[in-house]
């Protein structure tokens, strides 16, 4: 009888057995005779735009007529490489144009440190600060006002 009982699992382990492996087949085939999906191109997130904060010039050196200007650019490395080729340099690559009392010309700063002016006239002046791309496209701009002491 034992022989039996084994035998009859046996069975029933077989059956279970060829039904996993029929319903796996006939999966297969039906993915078979699917069309091929076309790839997907991997989606790419969304560029953040570069950005410029300015902070007010910092109070002490003001007294003495230095105008330090402490800035962040968001989403662009302020770095001195320049040209077509460096517009396509990830993470985005740029730099300053820093204009003084709305002059007719500006000068280009490509370092993150601060901006530090001094010699100015006693007297109100504005800085405009632009943070352009590497082929000099200004992206964004803010203006920052201050009166320089009598000494």
């Amino acid at each position: 009888m034992p022989s039996l009982l084994i035998a009859s699992r046996l069975a029933v382990q077989t059956l279970i057995g060829l039904a996993v492996i029929a319903a796996c087949q006939s999966r297969s085939a039906a993915h078979e005779t699917e069309a091929p999906r076309a790839e997907q191109p991997a989606a790419q997130a969304p560029v953040a735009a570069p950005r410029l904060r300015v902070d007010a010039p910092l109070a002490g050196p003001l007294t003495r007529g230095v105008v330090v200007v402490p800035f962040q650019a968001e989403n662009l490395q302020i770095a001195p490489v320049y040209g077509s080729a460096a517009a396509k340099v990830v993470p985005r690559i740029g730099h300053l144009h820093l204009t003084v009392d709305n002059a007719a010309w500006h000068w280009v700063q490509a370092s993150p440190d601060l901006i530090v002016l001094q010699g100015l006239d006693a007297g109100p002046h504005t800085l405009r600060i632009d943070l352009a791309d590497a082929q000099h496209q200004v992206l964004h701009s803010q203006t920052v006002g201050f009166t320089v002491p009598q000494h």
